[in-house]
């Protein structure tokens, strides 16, 4: 195996990492280009690059949480695992793979890496690393505004309505999970302002990877999702995810919400598409997620005006600026970090798969509450 290929990786993932992306990013993109087996030569990749920066004791929280999730750093021991100046035949041993073979992915992967974009960073790049991360690094598990616990519910609530088979029941958890859901976002809101006012200092950004295939639809799903929830989402297809903009606990609170709907979303495209395989079309399965995303998000409107309207006779008429002045703060984050934002262009839908979508949107289960389901 030639040391340039290696040497090649290590150039263009230390440019890339300086240049906005961070680990789970670049992981993200090659896995949705090739292969998880090719994402695990970029994530041996990433085990050498943080030895050499020593991301353990210098890189933010944020980026180490990314290097647990991918194995790389040793949740307990908080060390690196792996990491050898030539990783593509070590790669190549672990995962069995013929040499020549190793050295056509890492080629693919390489050249991969070579066209991705420069992005606007989320966070300070390694050459811009304290000498320590010690005193910067929270003493708690990251939970935005949410209370730990009613977080543990939610997710609770969540996963229970996706596992079950009845409708009945899937309702009744998700109906739970969106009023507590709602209810932090605006309690949160009210502790914000009266502790240091609701700027643009408090809005947060975050990735989303979105897998394919029809990415393009589920990004489009996922900024239905955020608008309704105060947050604003730019979708980035080559970097295959969107960048969420708002306030913590709306952040965190539309993530987790995507990703249940989805789960629902795809189960019931599976349904409409079981009996009859002329409807196992890519143009109507396109269609299909974006009408359940469109009916989706009037029934997410009129959930969130049902609390909202409980919650103003809890707060008064304070309640009003302090949300128009969070919606404030975020459109103008976003305008500053996303000046030159294009629409995606409109397209033709599949009339099938859009009537489908619409009523399985009217089945889904996003928490509506017995006085709106209705709506």
């Amino acid at each position: 195996m030639s040391r340039d290929i290696n040497t090649e990786l290590h150039r263009s993932v230390d440019l890339l990492l300086e240049n906005g992306w961070q680990p789970a990013d670049l992981v993200h993109a090659i896995k949705r280009q090739f292969s998880q087996r090719a994402s695990r030569l970029l994530a041996a990749c990433l085990a050498t690059h943080s030895r050499r920066f020593d991301a353990p004791a210098r890189a933010p929280e944020e980026w180490l949480d990314q290097l647990r999730e991918m194995g790389v750093l040793h949740t307990e021991r908080g060390t690196i695992t792996g990491g050898t100046s030539d990783p593509v035949p070590a790669w190549a041993r672990t995962e069995k793979v013929h040499p020549d073979e190793a050295g056509e992915v890492a080629r693919d992967v390489l050249a991969h890496l070579r066209s991705l974009p420069r992005l606007s960073p989320l966070l300070p790049p390694p050459s811009k690393w304290p000498a320590t991360n010690k005193g910067h690094l929270p003493h708690v598990v990251h939970t935005g505004e949410i209370d730990a616990r009613a977080l543990k519910v939610i997710r609770a609530l969540l996963a229970k309505a996706e596992g079950t088979d009845f409708e009945a029941e899937a309702a009744s958890f998700t109906a739970k999970a969106q009023e507590l859901m709602t209810k932090h976002s605006i309690d949160a809101a009210v502790l914000a302002a009266s502790e240091v006012g609701a700027t643009h200092r408090g809005v947060v950004s975050r990735r989303v990877h979105i897998d394919n295939p029809y990415a393009d639809e589920k990004a489009t799903f996922l900024s239905a999702i955020g608008e309704v929830n105060g947050v604003r989402s730019v979708w980035s297809p080559q970097a295959g995810f969107s960048t969420v903009m708002g306030f913590p606990v709306d952040v965190q609170l539309t993530d987790l919400l995507f990703t249940s709907l989805l789960v629902q979303a795809t189960k019931a495209s599976a349904e409409a598409t079981a009996h009859d395989r002329r409807l196992r079309t890519a143009s109507f399965k396109r269609a299909f997620l974006i009408a359940f995303a469109d009916r989706v998000a009037e029934r997410l409107e009129h959930a969130r005006s049902h609390v909202a309207a409980e919650a103003q006779q809890q707060y008064g008429n304070a309640l009003v600026p302090i949300l128009a002045g969070r919606e404030a703060a975020v459109e103008a984050a976003y305008t500053q970090a996303f000046p030159n934002v294009t629409m995606m262009p409109a397209r033709r839908l599949n009339a099938h798969g859009w009537h489908a979508g619409r009523a399985a949107g009217d089945r889904a289960d996003i928490g509506a509450g017995a006085a709106i389901t209705q709506g």
